[in-house]
């Protein structure tokens, strides 16, 4: 087994040289970025024919088609332990919640017709992924016991 660090004591008074181990790579993949997500966004919107904004498509299976590619979808990301897209229902119903889908009052044969802002559905993937939950307020704790609620306030700090 290789050491961890090599210190060498230099003959004068000056601090030890210490080497680093490299990195583990089982690791895995790294962490996905937004950047790398939306630049993936633009490539995919850039070879088909868009709004200008260039990243609003309006079909749900067009969506979903670019979508599955964004590193915050994959096996390994974060999301996967949140969520589970199995279907077209759950990524419906997924974008949906998003706030990425808007509904206009229709074509000219009167159908409506959606539209879904891609990079505003890959920051609510992101938000999704990696947003800690709210911290509870320690003096407004409070467990049941017995259907009732008890107030419980933090132990004063011994000095």
């Amino acid at each position: 087994m290789s050491p961890i660090a090599n210190i060498t004591s230099p003959s004068s008074s000056a601090s030890p040289v210490i080497q680093r181990r490299p990195r583990s790579s089982s690791f895995g993949a790294g962490t996905p970025t937004f950047s790398s997500d939306l630049a993936k966004l633009k490539a995919a919107c850039s070879s088909h024919d868009h709004d200008d904004n260039g990243s609003i498509v309006h079909s749900y299976s067009e969506a979903i088609t670019i979508a599955s590619s964004f590193d915050v979808m994959g096996s390994n990301s974060p999301l996967s332990r949140k969520l589970t897209l199995e279907g077209k229902e759950d990524w419906i119903e997924f974008m949906n919640k998003s706030g990425a889908v808007s509904r206009s009052s229709g074509d000219e044969d009167g159908n409506p017709t959606i539209s879904i802002h891609l990079e505003k559905f890959l920051r609510y993937c992101f938000d999704f992924a990696f947003k800690m939950p709210s911290s509870p307020k320690n003096r407004n704790k409070t467990c049941g016991v017995d259907g009732g609620v008890v107030r419980v306030s933090p132990l004063p700090l011994q000095v």
